[in-house]
């Protein structure tokens, strides 16, 4: 997984920085919004599944197959994705003021792309919490490899713009897909019934989380929106391009989350681990949040050219929160083990609030600077947040994560 990520972030890089380079700040800008407007109609008609597929992958708790678990977690996730178009449809044809004529003009391909994307989200997931992060790995990397490939012939034919960015995220949605139902027809796992009793628990719990799901994208994501109804689409271009930077390189952690999952979810020393993850988190990831700062501006330049450079404090800036933010999401395996999501989904609500009243209040005066602020302090309270939710939920002193221990690497170790 470690290595696909790598591979994922260079990949990533290379054609961000090639998109970034051919789209400029405005386009930039409104392939963003589109973007948004895809994941913001996944994250509220996906009712957590990512959230419910690791929770009930846990063997002590349900004794479903995992044929039926695919049969399931595949029919649920495309009646979500359904739904999740029709919603859209319907906002675009009596709303369409509050999109850009882009997505308007795209609207079948942005639908296809949602569907496929929900799909491929959630079959990964499946993959990750069986354990099986060796194929979920290698279906990253044949990703990964299509999108330079697309992206790299596009560049040299000087074809790109929104619309061909857009199709490039179908056909690679499309692959890893059909890579997926290879993947599941090797493994014999085609074959399953679907469960009503499975997928009745798997909607509850996907519903006591869903609020936290949404409050958390909310706080991450919609102020690229918010940013583009009140700077306009270079504005938000050159914000974008920030953010994604930032994002891009969490990677570490994320590949670290992900190996946790099935590691704290059939364990029993699962609350020892967890304080081991978050303490590494906060020294190891630090440090290279640090790195990266001081590296900022060399940085943007190879991401996205000269014209972005005025992105560089946002940059920063949001480094920061993606440091807080990283750390505190090594907390939710623990709390999914638990079963803990009304809690969390609290939490969750309330950063959302925060976020959108930082954003309404601070875009208007400092711009996309004002945005990557409201970011940077959403994230540090949420971080308070969740050592309040760790004393909480286990009675135990949460501050014991400061305390250096380089015992603790070896669990870095054996998670490589």
């Amino acid at each position: 997984m470690l290595i696909s990520k790598i591979f994922i972030m260079l990949a990533a890089l290379l054609t961000g920085a090639l998109i970034n380079r051919s789209l400029a700040p405005f386009n930039r800008g409104i392939f963003a919004e589109i973007q948004i407007w895809i994941d913001l109609f996944i994250i509220i008609f996906g009712i957590s599944m990512e959230v419910a597929i690791y929770h009930f992958a846990n063997k002590t708790l349900y004794n479903y197959d995992d044929k039926t678990k695919l049969a399931t977690i595949f029919f649920m996730t495309f009646v979500y994705s359904i739904i999740a178009v029709l919603a859209l449809k319907y906002c675009v044809l009596y709303w369409p003021q509050k999109f850009s004529f882009a997505l308007v003009n795209s609207l079948t391909l942005v639908t296809i792309l949602l569907v496929t994307t929900m799909l491929v989200t959630n079959l990964t997931v499946f993959l990750q919490a069986a354990g099986n992060i060796k194929y979920s790995a290698l279906i990253g990397i044949l990703q990964a490899l299509f999108n330079v490939l697309i992206i790299g012939y596009g560049y040299f034919l000087g074809i790109i713009d929104v619309r061909f960015v857009v199709e490039r995220l179908v056909i690679i949605q499309i692959i890893a897909l059909l890579l997926l139902f290879i993947v599941f027809f090797k493994s014999g796992l085609l074959l399953g019934r679907f469960s009503m009793n499975m997928a009745k628990g798997m909607m509850i719990a996907g519903f006591k989380q869903h609020i936290g799901t949404i409050s958390c994208f909310i706080y991450t994501k919609v102020n690229q929106l918010i940013v583009f109804r009140y700077c306009g689409e270079r504005e938000a271009g050159i914000f974008a391009v920030s953010l994604n930077l930032a994002f891009s390189l969490i990677f570490i952690p994320e590949v670290f989350r992900t190996v946790l999952y099935p590691r704290i979810i059939h364990s029993n020393d699962d609350y020892d681990i967890t304080i081991k993850s978050l303490r590494l988190g906060f020294y190891g990831w630090g440090a290279v949040v640090l790195c990266v700062i001081l590296f900022a501006k060399p940085l943007l330049l190879i991401y996205a050219g000269k014209e972005f450079l005025p992105a560089i404090n946002i940059f920063r800036i949001i480094m920061i929160g993606t440091w807080l933010l990283a750390v505190s999401s090594l907390f939710a395996p623990y709390f999914i083990k638990a079963g803990a999501f009304m809690f969390s989904s609290f939490l969750a609500a309330t950063l959302g609030i925060i976020s959108i009243a930082l954003n309404i209040w601070l875009v208007p005066i400092f711009a996309s600077t004002g945005a990557g602020i409201a970011t940077a302090i959403t994230c540090f309270t949420g971080f308070c947040m969740v050592l309040l939710f760790m004393w909480r939920l286990t009675r135990k002193n949460p501050f014991v994560i400061f305390k250096i221990n380089f015992k603790d690497f070896y669990l870095f170790k054996e998670l490589i």
